[in-house]
């Protein structure tokens, strides 16, 4: 018995490293928070230049997740505020999140299905390609 509870103890403390601690919103929760104009939120877009101009969230900041892995620093300036950071589908934006968290970063706000929740739900994107 005893030997059992070390063993979930011990699974508990492994497991814990690669757990994301981002609050997860919906698609509609964003939307609505956008809508609100009190809300201070960064919105970071970490897929590729030609993904963000085929469609993004109005005023969101594009910097690619690899960029963001090599120079974390490139987001420094918004460690203390609230950030929502996507991707397309949440692999991208998973693997900035959880570096991010490493560095201390605790606002952040991970987005349940990504761009392809938004676009789905059939809210409003702007494009860079006229």
């Amino acid at each position: 018995n005893n030997l059992m509870k070390r063993f979930i103890y011990i699974l508990l403390l492994v497991s814990g490293f690669n757990a994301i601690s981002a609050e997860l919103w919906t698609v509609q929760e964003l939307e609505e928070s956008i809508r609100k104009t009190d809300q201070n939120l960064i919105l970071l877009d970490v897929r590729t230049e030609s993904e963000f101009d085929d469609g993004h969230i109005r005023n969101a900041i594009n910097i690619p997740h690899d960029e963001i892995l090599k120079s974390p620093n490139l987001v420094s300036s918004y460690k203390n505020k609230k950030m929502v950071i996507f991707c397309r589908s949440g692999v991208r934006a998973d693997k900035v999140i959880q570096a991010l968290e490493n560095l201390g970063f605790e606002n952040i706000i991970d987005i349940d299905g990504d761009m392809l929740a938004w676009n789905k739900a059939s809210y409003s994107v702007n494009t860079n390609n006229e």
